[in-house]
């Protein structure tokens, strides 16, 4: 990476010796219209941007070209003078091609290519071929860079060659020599190493001295790039940074190749050092003071957009309290009627026990009536009486006492309906369980003891200690407590 910005801080350095180019804008004065103050003020910002970009300060370069870009397009044509405007029109296209240039710098090849692109009409229509030649030269190098279309490439080489011509500029025609052979013939080492030779020897641009030395150094000839290395010296002040930062670069592949690595790794991490304080001069360079003095429409702008993100956090902030007090509010209503209904399913059950408890007392009562009778007859019968049995009366293990079949399945009804349905998916859930099997679980599930249910069932207890394990069986064999499992199994489908 730092290989090529050095190649296009070359750029700038050669563009220095190659074009001699000042501007010189002077102030137009023309009555009742803002024109010579807009001209004036593309001038000052013109100069300042150029003189940013010669210290290599591309962002604050950009900064002041952008602003002259401004003042310069607010000028009308029916607002000035023909000479006004002729002389806008030559500004605006060098602002174009600087800003290309700083683009170029910051590797934006692509957007280098628009502001190269925009610069050239205006510049073709003036007087200087050899700025207009150096668009083209450029614009070529962009091409190749960003998109290695080595044929448009050689196109725009051509255009720069024919106003290198016009411009009678041999430093100017060796220059786009050298940029067409090392982007679009790579294999013509030889022919690239003697134009910079020339380039570098007979027109003194020193710049090129750090090309001749990559490219020696890549046909292993360390003693010959070491030669010229010493020839790349600071020559120019407006591009000593670039001198002691490609110098400091190229020594460090020096002695790579020369096998001292050691060496090589510290002076690039020195290089890296000053690289980083530049940066971070730089960026404290870059105060709020400077963007609002030369960037207020996008300071104000970015104001406007803060203000509308915290009117935007405020209305999420107003919308999630207002969700959170709706979502504690329903909270709150289906833990209360969550609450009603389990009193009401309460209720309904221990009406369900209280009606069942009174038909186990009435069973019980008539069972204690026909045990009594049965004992009193046996008694006269022992006294020699011959009483017979009522054909009503048989012993009470004949009889079933209270529950008939009917009057189960309404009990298995009502508690379904009392649990919500729970009896009815307890039956789904569980297939193999048969009748017998869920008179056991209504009857667990109401809270029936094991007396109560062979009273009501007219079965003996240990039949109903068998129906336990069978339903047991059916259900989960690993089940302890069939009874409390039962009961769980109600409250987890409730809720």
């Amino acid at each position: 990476m730092l290989q090529i910005v050095t190649k296009n801080k070359v750029v700038r350095a050669v563009f220095c010796a190659l074009t001699g180019v000042t501007i010189s804008v002077t102030s137009c004065n023309i009555g009742g219209s803002d024109a010579p103050k807009r001209l004036s003020e593309g001038e000052e910002y013109y100069k300042l941007g150029i003189a940013s970009n010669q210290q290599s300060k591309y962002e604050e370069a950009t900064i002041y070209l952008k602003q002259a870009e401004t003042s310069l397009l607010g000028i009308r044509q029916s607002s000035v003078s023909a000479d006004d405007w002729q002389r806008r029109t030559e500004l605006l296209g060098y602002t174009w091609f600087y800003m290309g240039n700083s683009s170029e710098s910051n590797q934006l090849y692509n957007v280098a290519q628009d502001y190269y692109r925009k610069a050239i009409p205006l510049l073709s229509q003036g007087s200087n071929a050899m700025i207009t030649s150096c668009a083209y030269r450029d614009l070529a190098r962009t091409i190749a860079l960003a998109q290695a279309q080595t044929d448009s490439a050689l196109v725009y080489f051509r255009y720069a060659e024919d106003y290198a011509r016009q411009a009678h500029s041999e430093l100017l025609l060796l220059d786009i020599s050298a940029y067409r052979y090392q982007l679009c013939y790579p294999d013509s080492v030889s022919q690239r190493l003697a134009v910079c030779k020339r380039l570098a020897e007979e027109y003194s641009a020193h710049a090129r001295y750090s090309e001749i030395v990559e490219i020696l150094l890549a046909e292993h000839a360390t003693d010959s790039a070491s030669y010229y290395l010493e020839r790349l010296q600071p020559k120019d002040s407006a591009y000593m940074y670039w001198f002691a930062e490609s110098y400091a670069y190229l020594s460090s592949k020096v002695l790579q190749q020369r096998g001292k690595t050691g060496e090589a790794y510290e002076v690039l991490l020195n290089l890296y050092d000053r690289k980083i304080d530049e940066l971070q001069r730089d960026a404290g360079a870059r105060t709020y003071a400077l963007a609002l003095q030369y960037d207020v429409a996008r300071e104000k702008q970015l104001a406007a957009e803060a203000q509308r993100e915290r009117r935007w956090q405020q209305m999420v902030s107003v919308i999630l309290v207002l969700l959170l007090v709706v979502l504690v509010v329903l909270l709150v209503v289906l833990w209360r009627y969550w609450q009603q209904r389990r009193r009401e399913q309460a209720a309904a059950m221990k009406a369900l026990r209280e009606k069942y408890v009174q038909q186990l007392q009435l069973a019980l009562e008539r069972l204690q009536q026909k045990v009594s009778l049965t004992r009193e007859i046996e008694m006269q019968r022992m006294r020699g009486k011959e009483v017979e049995f009522p054909k009503w009366l048989q012993t009470y293990r004949d009889e079933q006492l209270t529950m008939s079949k009917e009057s189960l399945n309404e009990l298995v009804d009502s508690v379904d309906k009392a649990l919500d349905g729970a009896i009815s998916r307890l039956r789904g859930d569980y297939p193999q369980l048969t009748e017998s099997d869920m008179q056991f679980a209504i009857l667990s599930i109401i809270g029936a003891t094991d007396n109560d249910m062979s009273i009501l069932l007219n079965v003996q207890k240990q039949t109903i200690y068998h129906r336990r394990q069978i339903v047991r069986k059916h259900i989960d064999s690993t089940i302890e407590d069939i009874d409390a499992w039962l009961r769980n199994y109600v409250l987890c489908v409730q809720n």
